[in-house]
């Protein structure tokens, strides 16, 4: 979504988005953006693996939960049946 501010409204907006074709050199990075890209791969690297760890922590209740849903669901259909065959003739 575009701000109001930045001038561009949905009818102006391009249709594509610009795509570089120069192959730009590490030394012609400056050092804050290499710092900030660096610190940005960190961050994502931290991010993935606490959704890592979650998921591991998660999985002996995530298994506990589907037993649970398994077998409630055989239960509910035991008795379903169980009370087909007693209103049958």
């Amino acid at each position: 979504m575009t701000s109001p501010s930045s001038g561009l409204f949905p009818e102006q907006m391009p249709l594509n988005a610009p795509v570089l074709s120069a192959v730009i050199a590490d030394s012609d990075i400056p050092p804050v953006v290499q710092a900030a890209l660096e610190a940005r791969a960190h961050e994502k690297a931290a991010f993935l693996a606490l959704a890592d760890e979650l998921m591991l922590e998660l999985r002996p209740e995530m298994a506990r939960l589907a037993t649970e849903l398994v077998r409630n669901s055989i239960h509910q259909v035991w008795l379903k049946r169980s009370r087909l065959d007693r209103e049958s003739p």
